[in-house]
């Protein structure tokens, strides 16, 4: 019998998305692990559990969407239940934020955290700290290549946001701009490995404080075709003829509007008016503005974050980060992860070694060997309630 209906596995903001695309009519109910949510409704479909989708699926009547960043759990989960027939919403290299939404506020999506006890206590962190163990068992014993870089071209950041370790006022490096030599040497290396996951020009910095960022995001375009080009900004550097510059380079741009009021800023302002009057660019498929506030609770950043002084330990937790990030300094030095913003650790050096070389390494080995253990074993990641899929 062919598959008429679809079961859509996350009712959240990307199962939204994927109900949209593949039409009301067309999915019978979404599919959620979370308790509360199952024998509820979202938008007007039943929610059921992975184990009641199982018995759904048994006569070859539906085809499951997952629509979730953990979608390699739940596709893990779904083959554990004896469901085949399966796809994914999101491309495994997908978007930061798979939205046409020219301007998104989160604060709609997940309530702002009043407290570090509140931030600690999400469900949506326990939920994400089960996947990512999960997803660390699956990578230990079969590591791939990392499949999500970041080079930091110019370690500086002109943003003042209380929860960064590195904001103007608290930035403890020593300044550092990459030499356009080894940022070409990097992206030769990727190119002969057939590069093809996400690469952006960013790290712990604004990006657009150096001035040969949109020629270098040329360079990267032109010589790793497959890769998924994207890049977080401030925006507060832009001009528009700039903004035009860069975003037909890029995949995916994302600007974080920072204002505790959650107003556009000035230049941010001139970009929603070209990218609204120019509909036939449909710059709303590559541009998201993220509308943020610099005074806010997030993640401790490994006990890095200034604004956050309440460090619970996580210490039997695994952190996937080091199976799939390769963190670039403007030195070529190898950071730890995302979050060690202040590089305090150093995996390797670019400058005498090869990726390939630093990403199999002794000290990246010793890393994930200790982290497969639990986040006691490595330093202060005992601290870091970061938890993502990478």
């Amino acid at each position: 019998m062919a598959t008429s209906k679809y079961l859509i596995f996350g009712a959240g903001f990307y199962g939204e998305n994927a109900l949209i695309q593949y039409g009301s009519d067309n999915v019978d109910f979404f599919i959620d692990n979370d308790s509360k949510k199952i024998g509820t409704t979202y938008h007007g479909k039943e929610i059921v559990s992975p184990a009641k989708a199982a018995e759904l699926c048994k006569d070859g009547n539906y085809t499951v969407i997952i629509a979730s960043l953990y979608a390699e759990s739940m596709a893990a989960q779904l083959e554990e239940l004896g469901v085949k027939d399966y796809s994914f919403y999101l491309s495994p290299v997908h978007g930061m934020y798979e939205t046409d939404e020219l301007i998104v506020n989160p604060y709609l999506q997940q309530k702002e955290a009043k407290s570090e006890e509140e931030w600690s206590d999400s469900q949506k962190l326990e939920f994400s700290r089960e996947e990512v163990n999960k997803a660390v068992e699956r990578l230990y014993k079969n590591l791939p290549l990392f499949n999500h870089v970041e080079i930091e071209t110019i370690n500086r950041c002109n943003g003042i946001c209380s929860f960064c370790p590195v904001n103007r006022n608290s930035d403890p490096r020593e300044k550092a701009v990459m030499s356009e030599e080894l940022f070409k040497d990097i992206i030769r290396q990727l190119e002969e490995l057939q590069y093809s996951g996400r690469i952006t020009t960013f790290s712990n910095n604004e990006p657009l404080l150096d001035d040969r960022i949109i020629d270098f995001n040329r360079y990267v375009r032109e010589h790793l075709p497959k890769a998924r080009i994207h890049m977080y900004t401030n925006g507060t550097l832009f001009t528009l003829d700039k903004f035009k510059t860069l975003v037909e380079v890029l995949d995916e741009l994302i600007i974080d509007n920072y204002n505790q009021e959650l107003q556009l800023i000035t230049p941010v302002k001139e970009i929603v008016e070209y990218c609204e009057t120019h509909p036939e660019l449909e710059l709303n498929k590559k541009v998201t503005i993220v509308l943020r506030k610099p005074q806010e609770i997030l993640t401790s950043r490994g006990g890095d974050a200034p604004n956050r002084k309440d460090l619970r330990e996580y210490p039997d937790d695994r952190c996937l980060l080091p199976f799939k990030q390769m963190i670039i300094r403007p030195t070529g030095q190898v950071s730890l992860c995302c979050n060690d913003a202040l590089g305090k650790w150093t995996l390797g050096d670019l400058t005498k070694e090869s990726i390939t070389d630093v990403w199999y390494g002794t000290k990246f080995t010793k890393v994930r060997e200790a982290l497969y253990k639990g986040r006691k074993f490595c330093g202060n990641c005992k601290y870091c309630d970061t938890f993502t899929m990478g």
